[in-house]
């Protein structure tokens, strides 16, 4: 579509600017072939507002759809097969490359192994920990706290064993 073309569309739907439609207006007095054109593209334009007629689906159209597409065959996906080969060979180019470091490694090392084990004074550190309180509040937490994961375990096993039972 030219130039033109789209101005006097514009023009007949009435989407053209103050200024534009005077400048088409004077372009029409002047111009017999501009004008030609804008006789042939009124015609059209009223051949489309008597002829045209919007069909609507039918209420079925849908539902029909739906059926055509549910018995069209599946895409199958595409299985693509990687050679395990390939696979082996790039894991053994690391694990070669990280055995080759470590060995360089270890063959540049200096063998400097001289090291002292610290030695630690523990006499009269623990001797208020472990008082007859303590190792009893250690214990009734630790019976709070198996209890409640009892607790936990048990309703797990009554909800699996209430699904089973509604299937």
């Amino acid at each position: 579509m030219t130039k033109q073309e789209e101005q006097l569309w514009d023009y007949i739907d009435g989407l053209s600017s103050e200024a534009e439609s005077a400048e088409i207006a004077a372009k029409l007095a002047t111009d017999e072939q501009f004008q030609q054109l804008y006789v042939q593209l009124l015609e059209v334009n009223q051949q489309l507002e008597t002829h045209l007629e919007i069909d609507e689906p039918s209420m079925s159209f849908t539902r029909n759809v739906m059926e055509q597409v549910q018995h069209e065959i599946a895409p199958v996906k595409l299985k693509t097969k990687v050679d395990n080969r390939i696979i082996y060979a790039i894991g053994g180019f690391f694990a070669l490359s990280l055995v080759s470091i470590l060995v360089y490694a270890i063959a540049t090392a200096a063998p400097n192994f001289t090291s002292s084990i610290p030695s630690l004074n523990l006499e009269n550190k623990f001797d208020g920990l472990l008082d007859t309180k303590v190792i009893m509040i250690f214990l009734f937490v630790n019976a709070v706290l198996l209890l409640i994961y009892l607790d936990g375990f048990l309703r797990k096993g009554m909800k699996k064993a209430q699904k089973k039972g509604e299937q």
